[in-house]
């Protein structure tokens, strides 16, 4: 079960918004992206109408693998697709293209629902970078609106950047086998795919997005706001993938993520729900004994 959600449709008035932004306003003193949406003095519902707090070392690397992205990028396309045309299967791409953008979308899934899921905002490495983003992200679903090109696809292209440079190394010779360039291929499509996740997520929760997007939106190439308001809406615990959502009515009907968690749970690996209540269950007690 999602360990932090709200309801977008509850969301609270205009005057408790303006009292909870104050109040953060007051507390942060953490390093701010210059780059980030401005402080408002009357956030709209949905805006927490505060700036974004980034570390100076996690922009520097938001801003890093955004650059190499396309560096990396073009050459595993150019080279793969050159080598499957040498081998004569240049019909491969064809079928890369939407396996790549299946994959994206599960992997946009299972990114989205370990997040959400697992883990605190205070874990080391993974919890003010990762898990951090998506919690605030319940509570205000259209901060994402506000962030720029970095802060919006910078996360992703972090954790791409290295599978992609295992992928220029497998293909960079030019006597690999039409498995292994079509291999690349696809998880280089898959990557740009992802990378362009927050994009897509970032167009369905936005008020006025471009022109260009609403058809891809209505044809369902991308993330339909529509279809991810679901994932805003209680109970919070379906239609985690927001790449273009085509696996979500599969995955919530086998109800994947939920079978996942209870395997997870027979190793030891607790959701972040449990874990506060089994924190909050010694706290509960001594409270009972004192009275």
């Amino acid at each position: 079960m999602s360990a932090f959600v709200q309801n977008t449709g509850s969301l609270a008035s205009e005057a408790e918004w303006e009292m909870t932004s104050r109040s953060l306003r007051s507390t942060g003193d953490a390093d701010v992206d210059p780059h980030a949406s401005e402080v408002t003095s009357n956030p709209r519902p949905g805006y927490s109408g505060v700036a974004e707090e980034v570390s100076q070392f996690h922009s520097f690397l938001e801003y890093a693998t955004l650059a190499l992205f396309p560096v990396l990028f073009i050459p595993n396309v150019y080279l793969s697709v050159s080598r499957l045309h040498e081998l004569e299967v240049v019909w491969l791409v064809a079928v890369a293209i939407p396996i790549s953008l299946v994959a994206g979308d599960f992997v946009s899934g299972m990114v989205h629902w370990a997040a959400d899921t697992y883990c605190s905002e205070d874990t080391p490495i993974v919890g003010p970078g990762f898990v951090k983003p998506f919690r605030n992200h319940h509570i205000y679903p259209r901060d994402i609106t506000t962030h720029h090109l970095a802060a919006t696809v910078g996360n992703v292209c972090v954790m791409a950047v290295p599978v992609l440079l295992v992928c220029l190394y497998l293909v960079w010779s030019g006597d690999v086998s039409s498995w292994v360039a079509f291999l690349v291929l696809c998880v280089a499509l898959m990557s740009l795919a992802t990378a362009a996740t927050n994009q897509f997520h970032k167009w369905a929760h936005s008020e006025n997005p471009p022109a260009y997007a609403r058809p891809l939106q209505r044809l369902r190439l991308v993330l339909e706001p529509a279809h991810h308001e679901l994932h805003h809406t209680e109970p919070f615990e379906t239609h985690y993938c927001i790449t273009n959502g085509w696996l979500n009515p599969l995955l919530n009907r086998i109800k994947f993520v939920r079978r996942l968690e209870s395997a997870l749970a027979l190793v030891g690996i607790q959701t972040a729900k449990v874990n506060d209540l089994k924190q909050a269950q010694p706290t509960a007690q001594s409270a009972c004994e004192a009275e």
